[in-house]
C-alpha cells in the first residue's frame, strides 16, 4: 500500500488509454459534484480464496472443502483444468495437455482410476519392445529425403550418432555433483563432442532431455537436470487412458465437487495481505476477501507479473519465480483416413521442428480413426510459433512426418488441431523446467522456495513448486493438497458452528467533509463484542457506531464480529467517499494517483455505478 495515500484500495492494473480517460473523465464529473452518487464496490468473502482453476487449485479447493472450509476459486478463463484439456479427433480422445499418466508409486490418482474406471483402464505406453518401437529419422534435407531406423527391432545401434545420444540418456543423473551448473548445449558440445551443427543435435532437442523436460538444451543446467532427473519420486512407467479423457476423470474423481465454486473470467491482477484481511482483487473491479489466499498460476504468469502482490513477495521467492525455468510449448494432433504407419510404432523423433509424435490410438483400441500427436518444446516450438498461422504449423508437421513415413502423411491428412500453451495469456508456456540455479548442491531448491508461504495468509501451489515430480499432473495435484493442508494448519481449521459472519451497512456512502455516517451491525449468530475500522484511523468498539469523516478521500470500513465460539471480519471496500468541497483538489489528488500507482500497475479506485455487494 502506498503510504502517500492511506486506506486505499488498489484495483486491477492495466489501464489502456480509453479506460484511463475515462476514469479521468468519471473523476472530474465526480469532483464537480458535491454530493456524488456511489453504489459499494462488489466484493466477496470466503475462508480461502483459490487463484487459479487447474489441476493444483481444483485440488487445493477439493482439500480445504472436505475439511469443511468455504472456498471461492478465481480462474482467468472460461474453462477450468488449466493445462489438463481432454479434446476428441474423430472418436479419437485427444489431450491438448497433459496426457501422460503414471503408476502407483507415489501417486494417488493411478489407484482413483483404476477403482473408478477399472483396472485395464490405464495402458502401458511408450515401452521400449520389438512390438511397441520407436521410429528416428535423421539427415532430414528439407525436401523430403532422409533415413529411419526402428530402435529396437532395426538398426539403430550402428548409428553413432544415437548410440551416443542413448549413452546420454542414460548418463542423465550422473552429474549431480558436477562443478559447475553449466548449459546442457555447452557441455554436448565441450564435452560431449555434440555440437549444434551435429547431425544427431535433433536428438536432444526432440526427446530428452529438452523435448522430455519441455525446453530446449540451451536453456537446461546440467547439474540441476541431472539433480531433479535423481530427484524424481514417480513411477517410470507411463499410461495412457483408455476410457475416457483426462481431465473428464478428474471431473469425477474430484474436481465435480468444486466446479461450483468456481468464478469464470476472474483474471487476478492484484493480492494484497497488507490490510486488515487478505484481498484478491480480480480484473472485474471485484474484491475477493478470505482468511488465506492460494495462488496456483502458472510459473509463466507469475514471471509475467501479471498478478501484482502487495506487498511485494520476499526476494528468495522472486528469486525463485525468476531462476526456474518455464518452456515453450505446442501440440499438435493430426487426423488421417488411414493408419500410414506400422502398428509397431510407439513414438517417432523426428528430424525437424515437430519434434517428436506418437498415436494416442495405443492407448485407445476401440478407436476406428487414426490420430498421431506431436510434440514440440523450446526451440522446435518457437520455430512452430514463428510461421505464420494453424495451416503453416500443420503443413510443416506432415511435411516432417512425410519423412519418417514413406511421404504418406501428406495425402491420407483430414484434419488437424493446434494448442499452443506459450499462447494461452494465462498460462504463457508449458511446464517448468529445471534451469541453471535451480537445484543448488546445498540449501533448499529453488523450487522449495517458491512453495514456501508467505506469512500466514498467501500461499504457492502448482507443479512448479512440486520438489520432487514437477511438471506432472499428480505433482499438481499434490501440491494443491499440501497447500490446503498449510492453510489448514495455520487456520486451525474451518470457523466452528455459531461463529458469527460479520455484515453491517452504512447510512451514507459519499458527501463533503464533515460527513456523518451511522453504520448498523447485521452480524449474524449474536456477536458480542465488535470492532470497527473506519478507514481514516478512526475505530470503534461498539455495535452501532456513527463517525464523521472530516479528511477528503476514499475509505475502506471493516468490522470483526466476536462471540465466544470466534470472530469474523467482513471488508467494503471503497466505502466511503469523501470529495474536497471545491472539487479541484480531489480531481488533481485522483489524477496524480492513478499516475503514480499505474507504476504498480495498481489504479486509485472510484467506480460509481457497480452494483452492490455480496
Amino acid at each position: 500500500m502506498d503510504a502517500a495515500i492511506p486506506h486505499a484500495m488498489p484495483c486491477s492494473g492495466g489501464l489502456d488509454s480509453v479506460r484511463k480517460f475515462a476514469a479521468i473523465g468519471l473523476l472530474l464529473a465526480l469532483a464537480s459534484s458535491p454530493t456524488p452518487t456511489r453504489a459499494v464496490e462488489p466484493s466477496t468473502d470466503h475462508d480461502v480464496v483459490i487463484v487459479g482453476a487447474g489441476a493444483a487449485g481444483l485440488y487445493a479447493a477439493y482439500t480445504l472443502d472436505n475439511l469443511g472450509y468455504s472456498v471461492l476459486i478465481l480462474e482467468a478463463t472460461d474453462r477450468h483444468g488449466g493445462r489438463v484439456y481432454s479434446d476428441t479427433l474423430g472418436d479419437v480422445g485427444i489431450e491438448r495437455g497433459a496426457e501422460e499418466l503414471y503408476g502407483t508409486t507415489n501417486n494417488f490418482v493411478y489407484n482413483d482410476i483404476k477403482a473408478e474406471y477399472g483396472p485395464g483402464a490405464q495402458i502401458r505406453i511408450f515401452e521400449e519392445t520389438p512390438q511397441s518401437d520407436t521410429l528416428i529419422v535423421m539427415d532430414a534435407d528439407g525436401m523430403g529425403g532422409g533415413n529411419t531406423c526402428w530402435s529396437e527391432s532395426g538398426n539403430c545401434d550402428a548409428d553413432p550418432d544415437i548410440v551416443d545420444y542413448w549413452d546420454f540418456y542414460y548418463a542423465t543423473g550422473d552429474y549431480a555433483n558436477h562443478p559447475t551448473d553449466e548449459l546442457v548445449s555447452d557441455f554436448l558440445d565441450t564435452t560431449w563432442g555434440v555440437p549444434s551443427t551435429s547431425r544427431g543435435y535433433h536428438l536432444y532437442e526432440a526427446g530428452s532431455p529438452a523435448g522430455e523436460y519441455g525446453t530446449t538444451v540451451e536453456r537446461l543446467g546440467l547439474r540441476s537436470l541431472s539433480r531433479e532427473w535423481n530427484a524424481f519420486s514417480l513411477s517410470g512407467a507411463l499410461y495412457g487412458l483408455a476410457p475416457t479423457g483426462y481431465l473428464d476423470a478428474l471431473n469425477t474423481l474430484y474436481f465435480d465437487q468444486v466446479i461450483p465454486y468456481i468464478s469464470y473470467h476472474s483474471p487476478v491482477t492484484v493480492v494484497d495481505t497488507s490490510g486488515i484481511k487478505p484481498v484478491a482483487i480480480d480484473d472485474n473491479g471485484v474484491y475477493h476477501y478470505a482468511d488465506a489466499i492460494i495462488v496456483t498460476v502458472s510459473l509463466g504468469v507469475l514471471k509475467a507479473g501479471i498478478i501484482d502482490f502487495i506487498p511485494d513477495l520476499p526476494a528468495d521467492k522472486l528469486d525463485a519465480i525468476n531462476t526456474i525455468g518455464m518452456g515453450n510449448g505446442m501440440k499438435i494432433s493430426l487426423r488421417f483416413g488411414s493408419q500410414i504407419w506400422e502398428s509397431k510404432l510407439s513414438y517417432v523423433l523426428l528430424d525437424g521442428p515437430t519434434a517428436s509424435c506418437w498415436t494416442p490410438n495405443s492407448y485407445q483400441p476401440s478407436a476406428t480413426d487414426h490420430v498421431l500427436t506431436c510434440f514440440m518444446m523450446g526451440r522446435n516450438s518457437e520455430f512452430m510459433e514463428g510461421l505464420p498461422d494453424d495451416t503453416a504449423r500443420i503443413d510443416q508437421a506432415l511435411a516432417d512426418l512425410d519423412v519418417a513415413l514413406g511421404g504418406t502423411a501428406s495425402t491420407a491428412f483430414i484434419e488437424g488441431v493446434v494448442q499452443n500453451w506459450t499462447a494461452e495469456p494465462y498460462v504463457l508456456g508449458s511446464y517448468s523446467f529445471p534451469a541453471p540455479g535451480t537445484r543448488p548442491v546445498t540449501g533448499s531448491t529453488q523450487r522449495e522456495v517458491l512453495a514456501q508461504p508467505v506469512g500466514t495468509t498467501l500461499y504457492f501451489a502448482g507443479e512448479a513448486t512440486h520438489n520432487t515430480a514437477p511438471s506432472t499432473v499428480p505433482g499438481a495435484l499434490q501440491s494443491g493438497e499440501r497447500a490446503g493442508g498449510e492453510v489448514d494448519a495455520n487456520l486451525g481449521g474451518p470457523p466452528a458452528a455459531g461463529t458469527p459472519t460479520a455484515d453491517f451497512t452504512a447510512s451514507l456512502v459519499s458527501g463533503e467533509p464533515p460527513l456523518d455516517v451511522s453504520f448498523t451491525d447485521l452480524s449474524t449468530e449474536l456477536p458480542t463484542g465488535w470492532s470497527w475500522d473506519f478507514g481514516d484511523g478512526g475505530a470503534s468498539g461498539n455495535q452501532n457506531p456513527s463517525h464523521q469523516y472530516t479528511t477528503a478521500g476514499i475509505y475502506t470500513v471493516s468490522l470483526t464480529a466476536t462471540n465466544p465460539v470466534g470472530s469474523h471480519t467482513r471488508v467494503m471496500p471503497n466505502l466511503i467517499f469523501v470529495p474536497e468541497p471545491s472539487g479541484i483538489a480531489v480531481f488533481g489528488s485522483c489524477v496524480t494517483a492513478l499516475v503514480l500507482l499505474q507504476a504498480r500497475r495498481r489504479r486509485f479506485c472510484i467506480q460509481p455505478g457497480r452494483s452492490s455487494h455480496e
